[in-house]
């Protein structure tokens, strides 16, 4: 089950989704998204016990893409969000282990992509971002906090200071730094260690440790999306962004 923006393998139990839009930076359109989601719904039911999440390229996912704003309505805009805040629940709530693969740059959604992963794994340069609040934008807020303490995610997101590997994974943002040569290995060893388990454990597991906050969690998205109108404010943050990379 291929598309054009996603590349879908499966190994026996593992399951790897490679996001392929290189050119631009495997950045989040609704269609990639979509195609995201199918597989994810897919994994639910074909005995995927392991799923690997990694970015074709020198970047894992440079977040939400914003690269047609012109063309976009507040409607559409928040059609899209909503669609990118279900597809995170469900790789965060997910009944198999998932693991991020990150290089380069995760950056907004790609950022929050990596962080609903039970295993986030990044290679040395690997650098995140989360500026979603310098829109004004609820996503994601709950499960960083839930990942990382309340403070860090705080201080993470009123800022959204780009953080190195080390920072990253003295805040737990990472689970680990490693080469992506050793990416592999690290692949079946996790897999290894959720076969060593008893059948159904490792969702039981996740089921008892994870406070589900899926209402509340699109409730608090949505409210943020309409609270004032949503394109000026994405387009004001897309044009600082142009200004900072010149």
């Amino acid at each position: 089950m291929n598309s054009a923006s996603l590349f879908t393998e499966k190994h026996g139990t593992i399951t790897r989704l490679t996001l392929n839009r290189a050119a631009k930076a495997n950045a989040l359109d609704d269609a990639t998204v979509c195609a995201l989601q199918q597989a994810l719904d897919a994994a639910l039911v074909d005995g995927t016990e392991l799923l690997v999440i990694a970015g074709e390229g020198k970047n894992f996912c440079a977040g939400f893409d914003l690269s047609n704003l012109d063309a976009e309505s507040d409607a559409s805009l928040i059609t899209r969000l909503q669609r990118a805040e279900a597809l995170l629940q469900s790789v965060y709530y997910a009944p198999f282990a998932t693991v991020a693969l990150v290089q380069g740059g995760a950056y907004g959604a790609g950022f929050d992509l990596a962080m609903a992963c039970d295993y986030r794994i990044a290679a040395p340069g690997a650098t995140l971002r989360m500026p979603s609040w310098k829109m004004g934008i609820a996503i994601g807020t709950r499960r960083l906090a839930s990942r990382v303490g309340a403070d860090i995610a705080f201080q993470c997101l009123r800022s959204a200071a780009v953080l190195n590997v080390g920072d990253a994974l003295a805040g737990n943002f990472l689970t680990e730094i490693a080469d992506s040569a050793a990416w592999p290995r690290r692949v079946e060893e996790i897999a290894g260690d959720v076969r060593a388990l008893s059948a159904g454990a490792y969702a039981q597991l996740k089921r008892t440790v994870l406070t589900d906050t899926r209402a509340e969690d699109m409730r608090s998205l949505t409210e943020s999306l309409v609270s004032e109108p949503l394109k000026p404010r994405m387009q004001r943050y897309a044009n600082l962004r142009k200004a900072e990379t010149m």
